[in-house]
Protein backbone atom coordinates (compact mmCIF):
# COMPACT_ATOMS: atom_id res chain seq x y z
CA UNK A 1 0.00 0.00 0.00
CA UNK A 2 2.86 2.36 0.93
CA UNK A 3 4.57 1.63 -2.40
CA UNK A 4 1.40 2.45 -4.35
CA UNK A 5 0.99 5.72 -2.44
CA UNK A 6 4.61 6.72 -3.15
CA UNK A 7 4.22 6.05 -6.86
CA UNK A 8 0.95 8.02 -6.92
CA UNK A 9 2.63 10.95 -5.13
CA UNK A 10 5.51 11.00 -7.59
CA UNK A 11 3.13 10.87 -10.55
CA UNK A 12 1.11 13.73 -9.05
CA UNK A 13 4.23 15.86 -8.60
CA UNK A 14 5.40 15.14 -12.12
CA UNK A 15 1.99 15.98 -13.57
CA UNK A 16 1.67 19.12 -11.43
CA UNK A 17 4.91 20.50 -12.87
CA UNK A 18 4.52 19.03 -16.35
CA UNK A 19 6.47 20.88 -19.02
CA UNK A 20 5.70 21.08 -22.69
CA UNK A 21 7.86 19.02 -25.04
CA UNK A 22 7.62 21.97 -27.43
CA UNK A 23 9.78 24.29 -25.29
CA UNK A 24 12.22 26.23 -27.45
CA UNK A 25 15.42 27.62 -25.94
CA UNK A 26 17.64 29.93 -27.98
CA UNK A 27 20.98 31.49 -27.18
CA UNK A 28 20.86 35.26 -27.48
CA UNK A 29 23.05 37.17 -29.92
CA UNK A 30 24.24 39.53 -27.19
CA UNK A 31 26.34 36.80 -25.56
CA UNK A 32 30.15 37.02 -25.68
CA UNK A 33 33.00 35.46 -23.71
CA UNK A 34 32.05 37.79 -20.85
CA UNK A 35 29.16 37.19 -18.44
CA UNK A 36 25.53 38.02 -19.20
CA UNK A 37 23.03 36.80 -16.61
CA UNK A 38 20.00 37.48 -14.39
CA UNK A 39 17.62 38.94 -16.99
CA UNK A 40 14.44 40.53 -15.60
CA UNK A 41 11.55 42.10 -17.53
CA UNK A 42 9.89 45.21 -16.12
CA UNK A 43 7.20 46.84 -18.25
CA UNK A 44 8.68 47.51 -21.69
CA UNK A 45 12.30 47.09 -20.54
CA UNK A 46 14.64 44.22 -19.80
CA UNK A 47 17.43 44.45 -17.24
CA UNK A 48 20.44 42.15 -16.93
CA UNK A 49 23.85 41.89 -15.27
CA UNK A 50 27.11 42.28 -17.19
CA UNK A 51 30.82 42.65 -16.45
CA UNK A 52 32.23 46.07 -15.73
CA UNK A 53 34.89 46.45 -18.43
CA UNK A 54 37.81 48.62 -19.45
CA UNK A 55 37.63 50.76 -22.60
CA UNK A 56 39.20 47.82 -24.42
CA UNK A 57 36.43 45.50 -23.29
CA UNK A 58 38.35 43.52 -20.67
CA UNK A 59 36.50 42.45 -17.53
CA UNK A 60 37.56 44.36 -14.41
CA UNK A 61 38.25 42.48 -11.18
CA UNK A 62 38.43 43.66 -7.59
CA UNK A 63 41.45 43.13 -5.35
CA UNK A 64 40.06 39.76 -4.26
CA UNK A 65 40.15 38.58 -7.91
CA UNK A 66 36.37 38.70 -8.23
CA UNK A 67 34.55 40.21 -11.19
CA UNK A 68 32.65 43.47 -10.81
CA UNK A 69 29.20 43.57 -12.39
CA UNK A 70 26.86 46.37 -13.40
CA UNK A 71 23.23 46.54 -14.49
CA UNK A 72 22.23 47.15 -18.10
CA UNK A 73 18.81 47.88 -19.55
CA UNK A 74 17.35 47.57 -23.04
CA UNK A 75 13.96 47.92 -24.76
CA UNK A 76 11.90 44.74 -24.84
CA UNK A 77 11.72 42.94 -28.19
CA UNK A 78 9.16 40.47 -29.52
CA UNK A 79 11.73 37.77 -30.31
CA UNK A 80 13.45 37.96 -26.93
CA UNK A 81 16.71 39.37 -28.28
CA UNK A 82 18.46 42.13 -26.33
CA UNK A 83 19.61 45.09 -28.43
CA UNK A 84 20.46 48.76 -27.87
CA UNK A 85 21.51 48.00 -24.31
CA UNK A 86 22.98 50.68 -22.06
CA UNK A 87 24.09 50.93 -18.40
CA UNK A 88 21.37 51.97 -15.98
CA UNK A 89 21.49 55.61 -14.86
CA UNK A 90 22.21 56.02 -11.15
CA UNK A 91 23.01 58.93 -8.87
CA UNK A 92 25.40 57.01 -6.62
CA UNK A 93 28.77 57.12 -8.33
CA UNK A 94 31.79 54.88 -7.92
CA UNK A 95 32.86 51.41 -8.94
CA UNK A 96 30.72 48.88 -7.08
CA UNK A 97 28.92 45.66 -7.81
CA UNK A 98 25.34 45.98 -9.00
CA UNK A 99 23.78 42.72 -10.16
CA UNK A 100 21.02 40.12 -9.79
CA UNK A 101 18.14 42.54 -9.29
CA UNK A 102 14.39 42.35 -8.74
CA UNK A 103 11.85 45.12 -9.31
CA UNK A 104 8.48 46.24 -8.03
CA UNK A 105 5.65 45.84 -10.55
CA UNK A 106 5.53 49.57 -11.25
CA UNK A 107 9.29 49.69 -11.82
CA UNK A 108 9.77 52.27 -9.08
CA UNK A 109 11.85 50.15 -6.72
CA UNK A 110 14.81 47.90 -7.37
CA UNK A 111 16.53 45.50 -4.99
CA UNK A 112 19.97 44.34 -6.10
CA UNK A 113 23.08 42.47 -4.97
CA UNK A 114 26.24 44.38 -4.12
CA UNK A 115 29.09 44.31 -1.57
CA UNK A 116 29.28 45.75 1.92
CA UNK A 117 31.38 48.88 2.26
CA UNK A 118 32.85 47.56 5.53
CA UNK A 119 34.82 44.35 5.83
CA UNK A 120 33.21 41.33 7.39
CA UNK A 121 34.28 37.80 8.23
CA UNK A 122 34.34 35.10 5.56
CA UNK A 123 33.16 32.08 7.55
CA UNK A 124 34.37 29.56 4.96
CA UNK A 125 37.85 30.95 4.38
CA UNK A 126 38.51 32.48 7.79
CA UNK A 127 39.51 35.88 6.41
CA UNK A 128 38.02 39.36 6.28
CA UNK A 129 36.29 40.29 3.05
CA UNK A 130 33.55 42.50 1.63
CA UNK A 131 30.55 40.19 1.88
CA UNK A 132 27.47 40.49 -0.31
CA UNK A 133 24.49 42.57 0.72
CA UNK A 134 21.10 43.61 -0.70
CA UNK A 135 20.34 47.26 -1.35
CA UNK A 136 17.15 49.00 -2.42
CA UNK A 137 17.04 51.89 -4.88
CA UNK A 138 14.19 54.12 -6.03
CA UNK A 139 13.67 55.32 -9.61
CA UNK A 140 13.05 59.06 -9.94
CA UNK A 141 12.25 60.50 -13.36
CA UNK A 142 15.04 62.77 -14.55
CA UNK A 143 17.53 61.36 -12.03
CA UNK A 144 17.55 57.61 -12.59
CA UNK A 145 18.13 55.19 -9.72
CA UNK A 146 18.64 57.04 -6.46
CA UNK A 147 17.91 56.90 -2.69
CA UNK A 148 20.07 53.82 -2.17
CA UNK A 149 19.54 51.99 1.12
CA UNK A 150 21.02 48.81 2.55
CA UNK A 151 18.36 46.46 3.92
CA UNK A 152 18.51 46.56 7.74
CA UNK A 153 19.05 42.83 8.28
CA UNK A 154 22.20 42.62 6.11
CA UNK A 155 24.95 41.79 8.62
CA UNK A 156 28.46 42.54 7.22
CA UNK A 157 29.67 39.20 8.62
CA UNK A 158 27.33 37.24 6.35
CA UNK A 159 26.29 37.17 2.71
CA UNK A 160 22.84 38.28 1.53
CA UNK A 161 22.14 38.15 -2.21
CA UNK A 162 19.84 37.40 -5.15
CA UNK A 163 16.66 39.24 -4.07
CA UNK A 164 13.32 38.27 -5.61
CA UNK A 165 10.00 40.00 -4.89
CA UNK A 166 6.75 38.06 -4.74
CA UNK A 167 4.14 39.02 -7.39
CA UNK A 168 2.26 41.22 -4.90
CA UNK A 169 5.47 42.82 -3.61
CA UNK A 170 4.76 41.89 0.02
CA UNK A 171 7.56 39.33 0.39
CA UNK A 172 11.23 39.41 -0.55
CA UNK A 173 13.00 36.11 -1.15
CA UNK A 174 16.79 35.94 -1.10
CA UNK A 175 19.78 33.77 -0.20
CA UNK A 176 21.99 34.04 2.87
CA UNK A 177 24.61 32.14 4.83
CA UNK A 178 23.58 33.23 8.33
CA UNK A 179 23.82 31.07 11.43
CA UNK A 180 21.62 27.98 11.08
CA UNK A 181 21.99 27.71 7.33
CA UNK A 182 21.89 24.05 6.21
CA UNK A 183 24.22 24.41 3.19
CA UNK A 184 26.65 27.01 1.85
CA UNK A 185 23.65 29.26 1.27
CA UNK A 186 19.93 28.80 1.94
CA UNK A 187 16.75 30.46 0.73
CA UNK A 188 15.11 32.96 3.08
CA UNK A 189 12.17 35.36 3.00
CA UNK A 190 11.15 38.59 4.73
CA UNK A 191 7.95 40.64 4.71
CA UNK A 192 8.07 44.03 2.94
CA UNK A 193 5.90 47.06 3.75
CA UNK A 194 5.81 49.92 1.24
CA UNK A 195 9.43 49.09 0.29
CA UNK A 196 10.52 50.91 3.44
CA UNK A 197 10.21 48.54 6.40
CA UNK A 198 10.95 44.83 6.74
CA UNK A 199 10.00 42.01 9.09
CA UNK A 200 12.10 39.21 10.57
CA UNK A 201 13.91 36.95 8.12
CA UNK A 202 12.84 33.30 8.11
CA UNK A 203 14.29 30.29 6.25
CA UNK A 204 12.16 28.47 3.73
CA UNK A 205 10.96 24.92 4.42
CA UNK A 206 13.15 21.96 5.27
CA UNK A 207 12.29 20.33 1.95
CA UNK A 208 13.35 23.43 -0.03
CA UNK A 209 16.76 24.09 1.49
CA UNK A 210 19.34 21.33 1.25
CA UNK A 211 22.80 20.58 2.63
CA UNK A 212 24.26 21.96 -0.60
CA UNK A 213 23.81 25.41 -2.20
CA UNK A 214 20.58 27.24 -3.06
CA UNK A 215 20.78 30.45 -5.12
CA UNK A 216 18.80 32.72 -7.50
CA UNK A 217 15.19 32.48 -6.29
CA UNK A 218 12.34 33.76 -8.46
CA UNK A 219 8.58 33.71 -7.86
CA UNK A 220 6.31 33.56 -10.92
CA UNK A 221 2.91 35.21 -11.39
CA UNK A 222 1.18 31.96 -10.37
CA UNK A 223 3.19 31.88 -7.12
CA UNK A 224 5.63 29.13 -7.95
CA UNK A 225 9.13 29.39 -6.54
CA UNK A 226 11.94 28.70 -9.00
CA UNK A 227 15.49 28.47 -7.69
CA UNK A 228 18.90 27.02 -8.49
CA UNK A 229 20.67 24.28 -6.56
CA UNK A 230 23.59 21.89 -6.86
CA UNK A 231 21.85 19.29 -4.70
CA UNK A 232 22.27 15.61 -5.42
CA UNK A 233 20.17 14.06 -8.17
CA UNK A 234 20.39 16.96 -10.61
CA UNK A 235 21.06 16.82 -14.32
CA UNK A 236 24.19 18.99 -14.27
CA UNK A 237 26.31 21.09 -11.94
CA UNK A 238 23.60 23.66 -11.17
CA UNK A 239 19.96 22.91 -11.92
CA UNK A 240 16.73 24.91 -11.81
CA UNK A 241 13.99 23.62 -9.50
CA UNK A 242 10.34 24.55 -8.98
CA UNK A 243 8.24 24.46 -5.81
CA UNK A 244 4.53 25.38 -5.63
CA UNK A 245 4.06 27.96 -2.85
CA UNK A 246 0.27 27.57 -3.13
CA UNK A 247 0.33 23.87 -2.32
CA UNK A 248 -0.77 22.71 1.10
CA UNK A 249 1.17 19.46 0.77
CA UNK A 250 3.69 19.42 3.62
CA UNK A 251 5.58 16.56 1.92
CA UNK A 252 6.01 18.45 -1.35
CA UNK A 253 9.60 18.46 -2.63
CA UNK A 254 11.18 20.72 -5.29
CA UNK A 255 11.16 19.28 -8.79
CA UNK A 256 14.04 19.67 -11.26
CA UNK A 257 12.92 21.17 -14.58
CA UNK A 258 13.32 19.00 -17.65
CA UNK A 259 15.57 19.59 -20.63
CA UNK A 260 16.00 21.86 -22.48
CA UNK A 261 15.63 24.25 -19.50
CA UNK A 262 18.16 22.23 -17.52
CA UNK A 263 21.25 20.80 -19.18
CA UNK A 264 24.42 18.98 -18.21
CA UNK A 265 26.04 22.36 -17.61
CA UNK A 266 25.23 25.03 -15.03
CA UNK A 267 21.72 26.46 -15.39
CA UNK A 268 20.52 29.26 -13.13
CA UNK A 269 18.66 32.56 -12.69
CA UNK A 270 15.32 31.47 -14.18
CA UNK A 271 12.76 34.17 -15.06
CA UNK A 272 9.22 33.58 -16.32
CA UNK A 273 7.12 36.35 -17.84
CA UNK A 274 3.59 36.95 -16.60
CA UNK A 275 2.25 35.02 -19.61
CA UNK A 276 3.81 31.92 -17.97
CA UNK A 277 5.08 30.66 -21.34
CA UNK A 278 8.13 32.82 -22.17
CA UNK A 279 11.15 33.91 -20.20
CA UNK A 280 14.90 33.90 -19.73
CA UNK A 281 17.51 31.77 -18.04
CA UNK A 282 21.27 31.94 -17.60
CA UNK A 283 23.52 29.02 -18.39
CA UNK A 284 27.03 27.73 -18.92
CA UNK A 285 26.09 24.91 -21.23
CA UNK A 286 27.63 23.13 -24.18
CA UNK A 287 28.13 25.38 -27.21
CA UNK A 288 27.88 28.52 -25.14
CA UNK A 289 30.10 31.54 -25.67
CA UNK A 290 32.41 30.79 -22.75
CA UNK A 291 30.96 32.79 -19.85
CA UNK A 292 27.49 33.03 -18.34
CA UNK A 293 25.12 33.23 -21.31
CA UNK A 294 21.54 34.44 -21.57
CA UNK A 295 18.90 32.24 -23.22
CA UNK A 296 15.31 33.03 -24.18
CA UNK A 297 12.66 30.31 -24.04
CA UNK A 298 9.07 30.01 -25.27
CA UNK A 299 6.25 27.47 -25.12
CA UNK A 300 6.92 26.81 -21.45
CA UNK A 301 3.94 25.14 -19.76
Amino acid sequence: MKTKFTILLLLTLAYGFAQSEDIEVKKLEINTKLDHFAARVVGDKIFFSYNLTTKRGRAIKDKYDGFIYIMYEAPLSEDGEIKDEKPVVKTELGRFNMSSATFSKDGKYMYFTTNHIDKGENKLKGVETYNLQIRRAEYVEGKGWTNFETLPFCDPNHNFAHPALSPDGSTLYFIADVKGTKGKSDLYKVSVSNHKTYGEITPLGETINSSRTEIFPFVSADNKLYFTSDRRGGKGGLDIYVYDLESGDEEQVPVSLDEPINSRGDDFSFFLNDDLTTGYLSSRRYRGEGGDDLYYFSEFK
